[in-house]
C-alpha cells in the first residue's frame, strides 16, 4: 500500500511538471490562452492532490523542506499566471490580483523571496505592465530594495533618487545605533505607508517625489 501511494504521487507529481512545462512553453511563444488552460489544469490538479476546500492553496499546507521543488514550481505558475493577465486585453483584474496576491504569499519567508522580488522588478523595468500599480505593491510586499516609500513613487523620481536615499542608509544609517533602530522601524511601517501611497492621486505622488529628490541631493 505504502509502495502503491509513492508510485501514485510520483505520478501525478511528473503529470504537474508535464502541464506546467507546457503552459510554459506556450506563455514563452505567447499562446496565452494555451497557457492560461494548461496552468489551470496544473492548479486544479494540485488542489485535488492536496485536497484544497474553500480558501485555495496556502503554504501551511507544503512542507518547506520536502515540497521546496513544487513550492518553487507553483510560485512560477502563480507568476506567469499574473503577466498573462496583465498582457491579455481584457485580462480579468480580480484574477490577476489574485495570482499576485498568491505569488507574494508563496514567496516571503522562502529561500527564493529575494529572487521573486528581483522577478518584479525587472518586470517593472523592462515588461510595461499595464497594472503596474499592482506589480509595484507586489514589488513593495516583498521587500523591494527597502526603499518602500521611493520605490513607490520611482516613475516619478530622478535617476538618482534612489541609489543616492540607499547609499545614505548604508553609509550612514546603519553605521549607527540610533540609524539602525530608525531602519527596523521603517522596515515594520515603511510597507504599509508605501501601499498607502500607490493609492493616492498621481499629484500627490509626483509631489511626494519632488520631496525625495530634494531630500536625497541634500545627504549627498
Amino acid at each position: 500500500m505504502e509502495k502503491y501511494e509513492k508510485e501514485r504521487a510520483l505520478a501525478l507529481f511528473s503529470k504537474r511538471m508535464t502541464l506546467a512545462r507546457e503552459g510554459a512553453n506556450n506563455f514563452k511563444e505567447a499562446k496565452f490562452k494555451e497557457a492560461l488552460s494548461n496552468y489551470y489544469q496544473y492548479l486544479d490538479l494540485l488542489e485535488k492532490t492536496k485536497e484544497v476546500k474553500s480558501n485555495g492553496l496556502e503554504p501551511r499546507l507544503f512542507d518547506q523542506k520536502k515540497d521546496i521543488a513544487e513550492l518553487l514550481l507553483l510560485t512560477g505558475v502563480f507568476w506567469d499566471l499574473a503577466k498573462i493577465l496583465d498582457q491579455i486585453k481584457g485580462g480579468e483584474k480580480e484574477k490577476l490580483n489574485l495570482y499576485l496576491d498568491r505569488f507574494v504569499l508563496f514567496s516571503k519567508g522562502m529561500p527564493y523571496q529575494h529572487v521573486s522580488s528581483e522577478l518584479v522588478r525587472k518586470y517593472l523595468v523592462n515588461g510595461i505592465p499595464r497594472h503596474r500599480k499592482e506589480f509595484k505593491g507586489a514589488h513593495i510586499r516583498l521587500g523591494g530594495n527597502k526603499c518602500f516609500m521611493v520605490t513607490a513613487v520611482e516613475d516619478y523620481c530622478e535617476p538618482g533618487t534612489l541609489p543616492a536615499m540607499r547609499e545614505f542608509r548604508d553609509r550612514v544609517l546603519l553605521k549607527r545605533w540610533w540609524g539602525r533602530v530608525f531602519v527596523r522601524l521603517y522596515y515594520r511601517v515603511g510597507p504599509l505607508l508605501a501601499r498607502g501611497l500607490l493609492e493616492m492621486p498621481e499629484p500627490f505622488q509626483a509631489n511626494v517625489a519632488r520631496f525625495f529628490n530634494r531630500l536625497s541631493k541634500r545627504l549627498m
